[in-house]
């Protein structure tokens, strides 16, 4: 391993890659990587490749990316990739036969009868619902050719997991907000039940807090006894958090799993939606 400090692109050269796991997340315009040794502290490496040039054509942006960068390719022994889509549903098990795959596609074409695109569900048992969504049939196929057939999964099922998880301790109804560089991810459980499940772009800090408290009033939560966990971007965390403690009395920051430490200093600066994936199996 050559480095394991953040990075935009780098020559990365890995021994033994069937140790490490590679957790990918495809953006609009950037791919997001982080890498680490299941038998290595302190191996962490994350960065950012942005897509240059092939404007208006996304498949050819995304390959370049990664052939530029061959490390991407190698045979490692873990492997995940969060895809992005406009058009997805979460369905309760008690609507799908207990997630049944047949049922949560019938109710995806029933609210977008006009996407013809391939259609994945991700179960989320813990929470008692799928998330289907579309995925583009030509960004799929390449998928499955170059890294020969990835596990795939829809941006939002990590963050489900992980925060049904840490909601289950303490018994307030609890709101959990994710600054994601320039989008905010929303995910809500009232009466330990899933109520909410979304992600808003935004370009100030104003509309970020417009989406939270609008959620927050939307879910029915309450300003005085329920609870709101914010993680993600430093700066804007620090601009929201005085904001949005002026309309509701627990407000705090995630908790960061200590058992992620162990891979490195650089750790809690690392993309949190792939930082998390092992803890979410």
């Amino acid at each position: 391993m050559t480095d394991n400090s953040p990075s935009t692109a780098k020559t990365i050269e890995i021994h033994h890659p069937e140790v490490w796991s590679l957790a990918l997340h495809l953006h609009p315009n950037c791919l997001k990587y982080v890498l680490y040794s299941s038998v290595e502290d302190n191996s962490l490496t994350y960065g950012t490749i942005e897509f240059r040039g092939e404007s208006g054509n996304y498949i050819r942006a995304l390959e370049t990316a990664i052939y530029d960068n061959p490390f991407l390719l190698s045979p490692f022994g873990r492997l995940r990739i969060l895809v992005e889509s406009d058009s997805f549903l979460l369905v309760p098990d008690e609507f799908s036969a207990g997630g049944d795959v047949a049922e949560c596609r019938k109710y995806f074409s029933r609210i977008y009868p006009d996407d013809r695109r391939n259609l994945a569900v991700d179960s989320i048992a813990d929470a008692g619902c799928s998330l289907v969504y579309a995925i583009d049939r030509e960004l799929e196929a390449f998928l499955r050719r170059t890294f020969n057939n990835p596990p795939m999964i829809h941006f939002l099922t990590p963050m489900i997991k992980f925060f049904n998880r840490k909601a289950a301790y303490g018994g307030q109804n609890k709101m959990f907000v994710y600054l994601n560089n320039d989008k905010v991810e929303i995910v809500a459980i009232r009466n330990s039940k899933l109520v909410l499940a979304n992600s808003y772009p935004f370009k100030e800090t104003e509309n970020a807090f417009y989406y939270i408290m609008n959620a927050w009033q939307q879910c029915g939560m309450n300003q005085t006894t329920d609870e709101m966990h914010i993680t993600g971007d430093k700066q804007t965390r620090n601009i929201l958090l005085p904001e949005l403690r002026q309309y509701v009395r627990n407000v705090m920051q995630v908790i960061f799993p200590a058992d992620l430490l162990r891979l490195g200093n650089d750790v809690m600066a690392a993309p949190f939606d792939l930082i998390i994936l092992p803890l979410c199996e």
